[in-house]
């Protein structure tokens, strides 16, 4: 429960309306930052601080780049694991690239499980502002397009990314999954006709299933 514990404690600090302000300077010459990526990377430094200020205990990944952002329990990598997402105007962020996603289900379903906070912002004058925050799971994030059950960003037919659906609007023409084992299923059916899974296919949906009620005792 670390990551709730986290998302009430950034709630009762009024994080939402909160203005932050990031610098590049070079030269003498100091310019505010508002790029998105780079905006999310220093958001999610500013949030161990955080952590660390309210006493929160967290753990990161000796590769940056791996799944999670931060591993919340003390010692149990299987659990409490926690990703940072930030946007601005609509969220258009990479939830997980398609491929690397299925193949890592096989083995490590617990992911299925992981908690995603979620920051939205607006440029000010001075930087930026604090709009809105989520702590969601990943079925609660994503949802069909009109392309496929499942939204995808697609290079030259092929599954690249998966990306959010528009989960906080009530007017939404796709909503979001109700449940893991919708999202799963919806996995499975763009993995069954993807172009570039051949190998994968085969038996997939049962080893995630098996792999998650083995690593977590329940089922999908």
């Amino acid at each position: 429960m670390s990551a709730q514990r986290l998302f009430d404690a950034l709630k009762n600090a009024n994080i939402i309306g909160a203005s932050g302000k990031t610098y590049f300077e070079l030269h003498g010459l100091k310019t505010v930052v508002q790029d998105s990526s780079i905006v999310g990377n220093e958001i999610q430094e500013w949030l161990q601080a955080f952590m660390t200020q309210q006493g929160i205990p967290y753990r990161l990944r000796p590769n940056s780049q791996e799944f999670p952002d931060f591993l919340m329990h003390p010692d149990d990598d299987t659990v409490d694991l926690l990703e940072v997402k930030c946007f601005k105007k609509s969220p258009n962020f990479d939830v997980a690239n398609f491929m690397a996603y299925c193949r890592s289900l096989i083995t490590h379903a617990h992911r299925l499980d992981a908690d995603y906070l979620i920051f939205e912002y607006v440029e000010s004058n001075t930087g930026i502002v604090i709009k809105n925050i989520w702590l969601k799971k990943v079925w609660e994030i994503c949802g069909a397009s009109e392309r496929s059950v499942l939204k995808i960003q697609w290079k030259q037919g092929v599954a690249f990314n998966i990306r959010p659906a528009t989960w906080y609007s009530k007017k939404t023409k796709y909503p979001v999954f109700a449940s893991r084992a919708d999202f799963v299923q919806a996995i499975k059916k763009v993995l069954d006709t993807n172009a570039n899974s051949a190998g994968l296919q085969k038996g997939w949906f049962a080893t995630v299933s098996a792999n998650f009620s083995q690593t977590t005792g329940r089922t999908l």
